[in-house]
């Protein structure tokens, strides 16, 4: 029984690296599972990190079945704001997706807040509901965050081109079918009171407008950022990592940091 599970499965892996087949075999399958995968179905699962609602069918979700198998996903992240976040302060997760980082940064010292933001509504839903259940002290918002303030309609998301909830950008749209509207906000519209000493974003491509909507909170808080820069959104959003630099340089930062798509940004020491 073993030897033939094992010939089954080295013939599947033989075939999938056949580029047509491999790809045909592949266009079949999310076909077949698309609907499945977005079955909006949750249930409570207790892990050793805290208990945490999550999707039942998202079974290719990277960060969702980190967190069911015990993990941090991007513990370096964690890692990270654990040399930054400082007592009585605030942390800023933009793009906050399942609410663990969240949740872990609320941990780091005495008297954290945590200001969450997710702008997808199904991720939001749980993230929501992971923050009270864990008893975390984070204000969440579902809010779309860049560098405008108005209401927009988006896409309703859905699990197609990327498996995993958090890799799927927003898109502004002005179709009337299979949208939602949602409220679009700047950082800086929310006069944020707390000293804030780690701000981490990673919203798909629209990392650049969250900093541009923020730059007051960052010019009078001069906290430590994390952003991610991710190449294939370029041509989505029409902007080069030279924006970015001119950006970073408009606010006197430098990049301290960099780990695969992630950027550490500080002040710079005059």
């Amino acid at each position: 029984m073993k030897l033939t599970y094992y010939i089954i499965n080295l013939i599947k892996k033989l075939i999938l690296r056949i580029p047509i087949i491999g790809n045909i075999i592949k266009n079949i399958y999310k076909k077949l599972f698309k609907p499945v995968w977005n079955l909006k179905i949750y249930k409570l699962y207790e892990t050793k990190n805290g208990k945490y609602y999550l999707p039942v069918f998202a079974f290719e979700d990277i960060i969702c079945n980190q967190i069911k198998n015990n993990m941090i996903y991007q513990s370096e992240i964690l890692d990270l704001a654990k040399q930054y976040v400082e007592e009585n302060t605030a942390v800023l997760d933009v793009g906050s997706n399942f609410g663990q980082l969240t949740i872990e940064f609320s941990k780091l010292k005495k008297n954290v807040l945590v200001y969450s933001f997710e702008a997808q509504e199904f991720v939001f839903k749980l993230l929501k509901k992971n923050i009270n259940i864990n008893k975390c002290n984070a204000k969440s918002f579902y809010n779309l965050v860049g560098n405008e303030s108005k209401t927009v309609k988006v896409k309703i998301t859905e699990l197609d081109r990327f498996s995993t909830w958090g890799s799927n950008n927003i898109i502004i749209t002005d179709d009337d079918k299979k949208f939602n509207y949602i409220k679009a906000i700047k950082i800086d519209d929310l006069n944020i009171k707390e000293k804030i000493s780690f701000m981490k974003i990673d919203v798909q491509g629209k990392d650049l407008e969250v900093l541009k909507g923020a730059e007051q909170t960052i010019l009078k808080n001069k906290m430590p950022i994390l952003f991610e820069y991710e190449k294939l959104f370029e041509n989505v959003y029409g902007y080069k990592f030279k924006d970015f630099e001119n950006f970073i340089d408009k606010i006197n930062y430098k990049i301290q940091l960099k780990s695969e798509s992630d950027y550490l940004i500080l002040p710079k020491i005059k």
